[in-house]
């Protein structure tokens, strides 16, 4: 369901439709089926507009027949165009698109996809602002209407919340204790109702439970198990946390050595103020290396292993189960899950030390750097294998010529083509 509304439009199938119809996905906060045009479609689109978003697919029936897709006429867009711009206020369109039904006279689904961070909030209908609750509408009281109206202004700023920085952690004497950093994370919108209430221990537990079977724990024991150091801890509440901030580790690498040489923090804060009515969960995953604290020397950082760790850590989030857990701490549903944000990389030491003996050469008197705070292409679907990959070795590019080594194109050619 949620690939089919972060999917670009020349993506939504047929087939995409008849699955997500198939598996019996009934009506939610975020999904509604409509078998006809109906004038309840544009308030429907102003209800998702006003909450979290959402799909509203036309020519689906609810009935309990072999095949629900039955499609509508052609012009059922014109008529959802038109319902929109007349009856919202401010006049206001989503994104539409027609799915054809081979072998029927012209018939189509319509695939209404409703993004509350392009919607006008509050959009309003007769003066009232539908919202959205599980599987059908309602209208905003008095107090909700405020909230929507008073989060308007700031509402522009929500994509751009950024993470925290990023910071290598240092020991008693005041210097780095870790070789380098890999971290990314989101922001996770959280219903009004959770901002009542602290972070679930079960939904916590989920949550832990999910990392310890997602990509970023797998990448992690392969590495420990390639240096001879297999033994690890999974992700287990320790460190600080509370209520609303919880912290996760997963540790690898020999017991009772001074440092675990691979450690990843996953953290979950909810930072508004108790009872506030809008918020986001703040979520991040990182991976700490220790080799030179654990060992006393500095091992290899190949670009296979960081494609392969940036790689583990985007998928992670993105990853269904965890995705899931996220989803029901934040009382939402999988649907409104965003995607990460960006990258963070630090590293203890210069780049070209960090990753000297690739085949990368420095480019004289060019200066260096020790890190890179990266974004994510909003257009990229982070869940798809390849645009995910593409998405890194501009990253990785970008961190090698930042820190004037060249190179890193003809390194990534030569991985990608070693792995076909």
């Amino acid at each position: 369901m949620a690939s089919l509304f972060a999917c670009r439009p020349a993506d939504v199938t047929l087939e995409r439709v008849r699955e997500l119809v198939a598996i019996g996905q009934p009506e939610s906060l975020t999904l509604e089926y409509k078998e006809k045009y109906t004038p309840r479609i544009p308030t429907s689109v102003a209800a998702m507009a006003n909450s979290y978003g959402g799909l509203i697919l036309v020519g689906v029936t609810e009935s309990n027949v072999d095949d629900r897709v039955i499609g509508v006429p052609e012009g059922t867009i014109v008529q959802i165009v038109n319902g929109c711009h007349q009856t919202l206020e401010p006049p206001w369109v989503p994104e539409i698109i027609p799915v054809p039904l081979p072998e029927t006279d012209g018939r189509t689904v319509l695939v209404v996809r409703v993004d509350a961070a392009k919607a006008s909030r509050p959009l309003l209908i007769q003066g009232a602002a539908p919202i959205r609750l599980h599987g059908r509408n309602s209208v905003a009281d008095r107090a909700g209407l405020a909230r929507l109206i008073n989060e308007a202004a700031p509402r522009a700023v929500v994509a751009g919340l950024r993470l925290p920085p990023a910071d290598l952690p240092l020991d008693d004497q005041g210097k780095s204790s870790a070789d380098f950093l890999v971290r990314t994370g989101m922001f996770v919108p959280v219903d009004a109702a959770a901002t009542w209430r602290p972070l679930s221990e079960r939904g916590v537990q989920a949550f832990a439970d999910a990392l310890n079977n997602s990509p970023v724990h797998h990448a992690l024991f392969r590495w420990c198990a390639s240096i001879g150091e297999g033994g690890m801890n999974p992700f287990y509440r320790s460190g600080f946390n509370r209520a609303r901030k919880i912290r996760l580790l997963w540790q690898g690498g020999p017991n009772g050595a001074p440092a675990f040489p691979l450690e990843a923090v996953a953290r979950i804060d909810l930072p508004d103020a108790y009872g506030a009515p809008v918020s986001h969960l703040q979520v991040s995953v990182e991976v700490l290396a220790r080799f030179r604290h654990t060992f006393g020397r500095t091992v290899p950082l190949s670009v296979a292993r960081l494609h392969e760790l940036v790689d583990a850590l985007t998928a992670t989030l993105v990853d269904d189960k965890v995705t899931e857990a996220l989803a029901a701490l934040a009382g939402v549903d999988p649907l409104v899950m965003p995607q990460p944000l960006g990258l963070d990389f630090l590293s203890s030491t210069d780049m070209p030390d960090l990753l000297a003996g690739n085949g990368l050469t420095s480019v004289p008197d060019a200066g260096t750097s020790r890190g890179a705070n990266l974004l994510a292409d909003p257009g990229v679907d982070q869940r798809d294998l390849g645009e995910r990959r593409a998405l890194i070795d501009s990253w990785l590019q970008q961190i090698s010529l930042d820190a004037g080594l060249l190179g890193m194109e003809k390194v990534l050619e030569q991985l990608h083509n070693a792995s076909l």
